[in-house]
């Protein structure tokens, strides 16, 4: 319950201007160089700045009063978020597959001032997204097999090689005895090559028939799903 008697002063000073520096991108939500899904089309993505700003990009690298696409962005020093960051957003169109998608950001400042008292950048800030190709599994097991062992509590060996995709078949693989997205378990072993990559979990079962569903998806977003059944 004590309180100070005096107060607490600090003082700091803004310099008059002019502003002399346009604005900078800082970071993007988005990872530079990110892989994306096959077939996809478009993303959204969030450009920050160190001011507030009008942002605009474009498949080529030219000049701000040229760019053909605008993003939304925070209009007053108001809008800043916790980083003291200013956002501007819009979704990234003509992605092909299979090729580095290169995107170029340029901004202006001072958006309530006149055109005059703006500066803008005279250089891109590159964003570049990976296009990828589905992702295979190859090879899916035990399939249409009797594993038999001395012991009640039988060890199986779920496997699943897969190709493609990002980076030739890099993934994560998962089974499920259901196929429910909420279901899938993610396998504890993971190992492969440059082509192929091969992927164990051992799990125990008791006598009887199984049915079993294995999902490998890659960083980009590619998935694809195999039914196994064993006894």
């Amino acid at each position: 319950g004590n309180t100070n008697t005096a107060n607490f002063v600090f003082k700091f000073c803004v310099d008059a201007g002019p502003d002399e520096t346009p604005p900078v991108i800082v970071t993007t939500d988005l990872l530079n160089g990110m892989p994306i899904a096959y077939n996809q089309s478009s993303v959204d993505i969030k450009v920050y700045t160190n001011e507030p700003a009008n942002c605009k990009w474009s498949h080529r690298d030219q000049a701000y009063d040229k760019m053909e696409e605008t993003m939304t962005c925070s209009q007053s020093i108001t809008e800043m978020n916790a980083q003291m960051l200013y956002r501007c957003s819009t979704t990234l169109t003509g992605l092909k597959d299979q090729r580095e998608n290169n995107f170029y950001f340029r901004c202006q400042d001072q958006p309530l001032k006149p055109e005059n008292d703006r500066k803008t950048n005279t250089e891109s800030y590159k964003f570049s997204v990976i296009g990828t190709r589905p992702l295979i599994i190859t090879k899916a097991g035990p399939n249409d097999e009797t594993i038999k062992d001395s012991t009640d509590s039988v060890p199986v060996t779920l496997e699943a090689d897969t190709f493609e995709g990002y980076k030739e078949g890099e993934a994560t693989c998962y089974y499920s005895d259901s196929g429910e997205d909420s279901d899938y378990v993610m396998f504890l072993y993971d190992n492969g090559d440059n082509t192929d990559h091969h992927h164990e979990q051992t799990l125990s079962f008791l006598e009887g028939s199984y049915e079993y569903y294995i999902k490998c998806g890659d960083l980009g977003g590619n998935y694809d799903v195999e039914k196994i059944n064993f006894k």
